[in-house]
Order: structure tokens, then C-alpha cells, then sequence
């Protein structure tokens, strides 16, 4: 029996940096590949807020390369007394020597961002330039990095792979044969970008794979949900979506959805910048898309989504939502 779960979102991206040693051609860069270095003391300051105003008790730390953010380590160790769940997305390219550190600091789990295991289609994903025996020596290292550190991770944090699936179905093939292999979780992401084209390769995937849907989460209030497949009976993993959903205040009259031109819809808040800035569109700048932080809890924005929220926190608490929430929502 198809198991659907509601819950309401849970969770802030934050964008540390915008530095990276990748240049995936895919890569939206959370809507600003510009955006400075957060201030630690800034992004723990409005958790406290978030947490306690929208029941958000997540962080989940993006870039650019989050390791490469100097503050990390403190980061993780402020907002993780405060009672936040600590996760982070990364390509994988640092030390091993920073996996039990980050443990330590208080990380609670790791994505890591794995789009090939072949060297050659990985070079494709790349805006590099560079000639083919050097690139190809170049990826091969990447690829062999990332595993080394995906398999040290599974060892002492919540592990999974994120997987943007673009044309071709062989990498992702390949990824998903890895975590089966493995017992490593994967989560397949469609590329905004190619729209149908990455969609068709997906559900080409799981047809191929004789993948049957068991599951169902739908995040209210955002155009996030997740299918979740299972293979052989045993081995589950998911499948990120986005389903059309809007915030009236922000995206009624959008130029940009009006021409069929969004892929995102409203997803969620994201944070950046120095000052810190509140980003709820992936494609716009400019207020109120992008609003200071002070701004943003003066904003209709901040009073349509702290009124959405209150009143679908009433209904999931009368339903059956995930688990996770149960606490979090009652508080």
C-alpha cells in the first residue's frame, strides 16, 4: 500500500559561500553565485527566529562548497546548542580528517552531491576547460575522493547521495547500483534546467530497474515532495520532486511563471550573504525576491507564510504526519 505522509517544512538553506572547486553546468548556485560569506553570529541569530516564529529546526548549509566556509566547525557548534539538526551538502573534495570533526561539532548528517562515477561523463557536467588527459586526470581524482569520503561518512553520520539526473540514464544507473551495492542512500533530483527531458530519464531509470513506488511525502507550503522506490524488496530510496505550488504575495503576476519559465516555484527560504539576506525565488533579485532580513519579518511575505503555517501546523497536529514532526510542531 502507497504510504503518503504531510509535513510542513522543516528546514532553511543556507548558503555559506560561493566558492566551489566544481562548475557544474546544472548548478544554480541557490539563485546567486556572487553571494558573500555568511556571518556565523547572523545566520544563529535568525534560527532563533526561524525556529521559534515558522517551527523550522533544520539547517541545511549550502554554497558553493559549504566545507570550504572557514566557520563551519563554529557554526555547527552554535546552532546545534540552540537545538537545531545540522546537515550539509557537499561535493565531497575535502580532507577525510574533517568528517569526525564535523561529527564532533555536532553534524547530524551529509549529502553528498554525485552526479557520475565515470570520468568522462563527469567531465561533461563541468564548465571547465581543460585538455582531455589532464581533465580526465583531474574528474577520475574527484570521483575517487567523494567515494573514499562517502564511505567514511556512512561510518559516523547520516549518509546520502544526491544525484542530478540530466540525458543520459547510464550515470545515474551507475549511482543507484553503487548505493544498492553499498546500503547507501540516494536521492535522484530532475535538472530544472532540461524540464521534461531529465524527468523522462528518471522514470526511464526506474522502469529499467523495476523500482516499485511504496511512498509518498509532501512538504505544505512548498513546491518540495519526495517518491520513495524500493528494489528487490529491500533497498528504498527517493526521488525529489516539484509540483506547482506558488506564495500568493510573491508570485502572483510573475513575468517568469506567466511564460511557463519557473521550475521551482516557491521551494522555500534560503539565507545568503553579508549582510544576511532572506532569498524566497530562485530566478529573481530585487525586493521583495530578495529582501534584507529585518525587511523580511516586516514583509507579506514573512505574515502570509507565518499565517499558512500556523494554520496547517493546526491541521497536521488533528492528522497523521511524520514522526519527526510530532514534537516539534506541538512546542
Amino acid at each position: 500500500m502507497l504510504k503518503v505522509k504531510f509535513c510542513l517544512p522543516r528546514s532553511v538553506r543556507i548558503k555559506l559561500n560561493s566558492t566551489c572547486q566544481y562548475n557544474c553546468k546544472f548548478c544554480h548556485q541557490e539563485g546567486n553565485s556572487s553571494a558573500q560569506e555568511v556571518n556565523q553570529d547572523e545566520v544563529v541569530a535568525c534560527l532563533k527566529k526561524f525556529k521559534k516564529e515558522l517551527f523550522f529546526y533544520r539547517a541545511h548549509y549550502t554554497g558553493g562548497e559549504p566545507t570550504l566556509y572557514r566557520n563551519l566547525i563554529s557554526l555547527i557548534k552554535k546552532t546545534k546548542k540552540i537545538g537545531i539538526i545540522n546537515s550539509i551538502t557537499s561535493n565531497g573534495q575535502f580532507d577525510p580528517s574533517l568528517l569526525p570533526k564535523l561529527k564532533d561539532a555536532g553534524l547530524d548528517s551529509i549529502n553528498f552531491s554525485i552526479h557520475s562515477l565515470e570520468k568522462f561523463s563527469f567531465l561533461k557536467l563541468q564548465n571547465h576547460k581543460m585538455n582531455i588527459k589532464d581533465g580526465s586526470t583531474w574528474a577520475q581524482n574527484c570521483i575517487d575522493l567523494a567515494v573514499s569520503n562517502v564511505i567514511n561518512a556512512e561510518k559516523l553520520l547520516n549518509t546520502k547521495i544526491n544525484c542530478v539526473v540530466g540525458d543520459e540514464f547510464s550515470s545515474a544507473e551507475d549511482i543507484l547500483l553503487f548505493c544498492t551495492k553499498n546500503n547507501i542512500k540516494l536521492r535522484l533530483l530532475n535538472d530544472l534546467s532540461l524540464g521534461e527531458r531529465s524527468l523522462q530519464t528518471i522514470n526511464f531509470i526506474l522502469k529499467k530497474s523495476e523500482a516499485n513506488l511504496i511512498g509518498h511525502e509532501v512538504t505544505l507550503i512548498s513546491s518540495s515532495h519526495r517518491l520513495d522506490y524500493q528494489l528487490n524488496e529491500k533497498y528504498i530510496f527517493g526521488v525529489k520532486c516539484i509540483r506547482n505550488f506558488y506564495l500568493k504575495s510573491l508570485c502572483d503576476g510573475c513575468q517568469i511563471r506567466k511564460e511557463g519559465k519557473c521550475y521551482e516555484g516557491f521551494y522555500g527560504i534560503r539565507l545568503e550573504g553579508n549582510p544576511l539576506k532572506v532569498r524566497l525565488c530562485l530566478y529573481r533579485n530585487g525586493s521583495p525576491f530578495v529582501q534584507k532580513l529585518n525587511d523580511f519579518f516586516k514583509s507579506r511575505q514573512y505574515r502570509e507564510l507565518k499565517k499558512d503555517t500556523e494554520d496547517v501546523r493546526q491541521y497536521l497536529l488533528k492528522d497523521d504526519i511524520i514522526e519527526e514532526q510530532k514534537t516539534n510542531l506541538k512546542k
